[in-house]
């Protein structure tokens, strides 16, 4: 009686053991393809003018209003508001 009941405690720990690591990497994986839905947004961009020439394309808006701002300080002498900066972000096609 007590042989088959530690069988078969035995066999449910060996089976935890063995199904604990696949539960986790699939929690894993689900939270790798929630972040790349989010990472994977439109790309944008803010052209300067065609004389300047510069360009900037990034899915971080962040990124683009950080260099958007110190391009139009130190090449133009300009400061601009985060405001003013996402009113000139465009979607890429």
């Amino acid at each position: 009686m007590y042989k088959n009941r530690f069988v078969l405690v035995f066999t449910l720990l060996l089976a935890l053991v063995f199904v604990t690591p696949s539960i986790a990497q699939d929690a894993k994986k689900g939270e790798a393809k929630k972040m790349e839905k989010k990472e994977m947004g439109s790309v944008k961009e803010v052209k300067c003018d065609p004389a300047c020439g510069f360009c900037i394309q990034s899915k971080d808006e962040k990124e683009i209003v950080s260099v958007v701002k110190l391009h139009a300080k130190t090449h133009h002498q300009m400061v601009l508001t985060d405001a003013k900066v996402k009113e000139m972000i465009k979607d890429v096609k």
